[in-house]
């Protein structure tokens, strides 16, 4: 070996050096499109959902004793607010009430109140969304 020509002892501490830093920068890259990602998630599905929607529908809609009394169909939606088909149908679900509204009940419940759990039975609701269409006579 020449006194100028490096040692493959010197060379391999930068090596080490370069490989480490290559790893942190792996991994910051993999942070930050992480938070990015998880950032994107939470936006979206506080922007994305219609939460607010399927609430405002469900204080605007017809009580049940109304609708089964007022000899008008009823169309009765079984839903949850976590429900994510729910709110993704509240938007199509609401342009139909406001198409509707005058001629049909739109009544909905929901399955986590218990006080619906006879209509749940009665109705065989097994899963959620569920729709019932009742005629004015009951």
């Amino acid at each position: 070996m020449t006194a100028n020509s490096p040692t493959p002892q010197s060379t391999q501490p930068t090596d080490q050096a370069a490989v480490s830093m290559m790893q942190r920068l792996r991994n910051l890259i993999i942070v930050l499109v992480a938070v990015g990602l998880s950032v994107a998630v939470f936006l979206g599905v506080q922007t994305g959902s219609n939460t607010g929607s399927l609430a405002a529908m469900a204080k605007t809609a017809t009580p049940l004793e109304t609708a089964l009394t007022n000899q008008k169909p009823s169309l009765i939606e079984f839903y949850a607010d976590w429900c994510t088909s729910c709110q993704a149908m509240a938007k199509d679900m609401s342009d139909l009430k406001q198409e509707y509204g005058d001629q049909v009940n739109f009544v909905m419940l929901n399955v986590d109140n218990n006080k619906w759990l006879p209509e749940m039975l009665h109705y065989r609701v097994e899963a959620i969304p569920h729709f019932v269409f009742l005629q004015p006579h009951g």
